[in-house]
């Protein structure tokens, strides 16, 4: 599937609250509709840039810049994918380059992160399973096995619904999370340990791109909700090298997990530049006066996956009943 395919593809699954349409009205009806388009984003300058983020990782360089320029907003991103979304009031325009990932995965993520988190909805770096009409957010930092333990926690019953980003709408008294594309991105060694499963369709698994060793895999069965699953908890994973006992699950104080909160928000510190740092901080307090937020420690392995799942799924399964 070629990257303008992929892309408009987004037009016929949930995204996170977010309908997107081309010429056509949305298929999906949903709380906001963007128009999408792929095309030429005129550069912006750097008189303009508002926002810059530079992530020096092992494998390669992340360079995220946000402008805000005249009656538009152009988000550039030099990753593992680079290109550009720019967001104006006719919709969502993108301009990517033909090689790396795919600008699906940056648009489903940061990019309508940008749109949701003015809009006032927090956007939280998290994968959400749902159970029973519930929703459990699980949040990490990249390369912590996020999307594995949440992945293998599907063969107790949950469905994964937003893998890598959760957005939060609050009606007041609670917060809910909308579905969005069905998929995960696996190392190898994940995907070969999947490679039995039932969860994913095996005929959809593809590397992310030739110079990455990444596996996105589409999962079977997933339902194209468009309706909101109510907030149950919030939780923290800490894999735990060289740690051999049982998962342990503990409350975590509210101003520890306001710092964790921050830490783990999809868009770092651009809050500010958005100037919507004080509101979001609200935000979050009022999210964590409503919800708990826990820790969950667990021994490191794919070995002990899925023991490790059991117990978690023990857990919620007894708190909730």
């Amino acid at each position: 599937m070629d990257n303008n395919t992929a892309l408009y593809s987004l037009c016929s699954v949930p995204l996170h609250g977010v309908s997107l349409f081309t010429d056509s009205k949305p298929v999906i009806k949903n709380k906001y509709a963007l128009r999408l388009s792929n095309g030429k984003v005129e550069s912006p300058s750097q008189e303009s840039v508002i926002w810059k983020l530079t992530d020096k990782g092992e494998r390669y360089t992340s360079v995220i810049e946000l402008h805000r320029e005249n009656d538009r907003q152009v988000l550039i991103i030099d990753c593992e994918g680079k290109g550009a979304f720019e967001f104006t009031e006719e919709g969502i325009k993108v301009d990517w380059h033909a090689n790396g990932t795919g600008p699906a995965h940056y648009l489903q993520t940061i990019g309508l992160s940008v749109f949701l988190e003015q809009k006032g909805h927090l956007c939280l770096h998290a994968n959400t399973l749902v159970k029973e009409g519930q929703a459990h957010l699980f949040l990490a930092p990249s390369r912590t096995g996020k999307s594995t333990l949440t992945t293998a926690l599907t063969h107790e019953g949950f469905t994964l619904t937003t893998d890598d980003m959760a957005a939060l709408f609050s009606d007041g008294n609670a917060f809910s999370v909308y579905s969005s594309w069905p998929k995960v991105r696996l190392w190898p060694d994940s995907t070969e340990y999947f490679a039995d499963s039932a969860s994913f369709d095996k005929t959809t698994v593809k590397k992310v791109h030739d110079r990455f060793a990444k596996n996105e895999i589409t999962f079977a069965g997933q339902k194209s909700e468009d309706k909101p699953a109510q907030i149950n908890a919030l939780y923290f994973l800490n894999r735990a090298e060289n740690y051999t006992g049982p998962v342990e699950i503990t409350r975590i104080a509210n101003s520890k997990a306001l710092i964790l909160l921050m830490q783990n928000s999809m868009l770092g510190d651009a809050y500010k530049a958005l100037g919507i740092d004080k509101q979001r901080v609200s935000s979050l307090a009022t999210l964590i006066n409503t919800l708990p937020v826990y820790e969950i420690k667990y021994p490191d392995g794919l070995e002990r996956l899925t023991e490790v799942c059991r117990q978690i799924n023990e857990w919620i399964s007894a708190k909730n009943g």
